[in-house]
């Protein structure tokens, strides 16, 4: 009879989740979840029965596979895991980060960033991006970048970047544009190229956020509106996607700007 709940299938056994996300990746025998797992058909075969009792796998001539209400809820148990992964490395961050800079249903997809490294620059260069950032600007294809805050890059290796052909769109608040604009017109007017958009938002939570074909590079305030140089980076596919959708959403609420001569 079945007396446990599905969050307890679930959650309370390491070798059932290993079971179930390995099974995502479609039908397997049972001898390919010994090998998966490397462990003996019996244990193997005890959680198999907890699962299937439960609705969450069946089985059909020896081979394994998820149920419909099975791959449902093990896509959920999978967010909330690569979730828990992001937040885990990291707690101290997460826990003092403004996260009401992200819209719900990209905070609620955080997990995509994959494996986020939280990194500073050295002491000598404490106002400049941290050494990975700067590696990676140096062979970008294209670069999208949310900013409420003014960085030298702004003036110095962006402004090469574009000049380069680079693909490059900006969303600033009016702050940073304002800023650009009046002391350091020069750097403002070499941007005046066919490659290059920015847009104006009118608010702006978080601090910035870089993407590019090859890294995101994420920075936030704290609850109390503090901020630390940092870049919390991640070089994952999924990231870079998670990284565009947030830039659409921003997007969604700015205007462009038009360069004044």
């Amino acid at each position: 009879m079945k007396d446990e709940s599905i969050s307890d299938v679930l959650f309370f056994s390491e070798k059932r989740r290993q079971i179930l996300l390995y099974l995502l990746e479609g039908p397997k025998t049972i001898d390919d979840i010994k090998t998966y797992l490397n462990s003996k058909s019996s244990p193997i075969m005890v959680q198999i029965r907890i699962l299937t009792r439960n609705f969450l796998i069946q089985e059909k001539n020896g081979v394994f596979s998820l149920t419909p209400l099975g791959e449902y809820t093990v896509n959920e148990m999978k967010d909330i895991l690569d979730m828990f992964a992001v937040f885990d490395k990291n707690p101290e961050y997460w826990g003092e980060a403004e996260l009401t800079a992200f819209p719900a249903y990209l905070l609620s997809r955080i997990g995509e960033l994959g494996d986020v490294e939280l990194c500073f620059p050295d002491k000598a260069h404490i106002f400049d991006r941290a050494r990975p950032v700067e590696r990676s600007l140096k062979s970008v294809e294209s670069l999208i970048e949310i900013s409420s805050i003014f960085r030298q890059e702004y003036v110095t290796t962006y402004v090469d970047i574009a000049e380069k052909g680079t693909s490059i769109a900006f969303i600033f608040t009016q702050e940073v544009i304002d800023r650009l604009e009046k002391e350091f017109p020069e750097s403002y007017q070499r941007y005046k190229c066919e490659n290059v958009r920015i847009f104006v938002c009118p608010e702006i939570k978080l601090a910035s956020c870089m993407v590019t074909d090859k890294i995101i590079s994420l920075a936030l305030f704290t609850k109390r509106g503090n901020f630390f140089n940092h870049d919390l980076i991640s070089y994952n596919s999924s990231a870079l996607v998670w990284g565009t959708d947030l830039f659409h959403h921003f997007r969604s609420l700015s205007m462009i700007h038009n360069f004044q001569d």
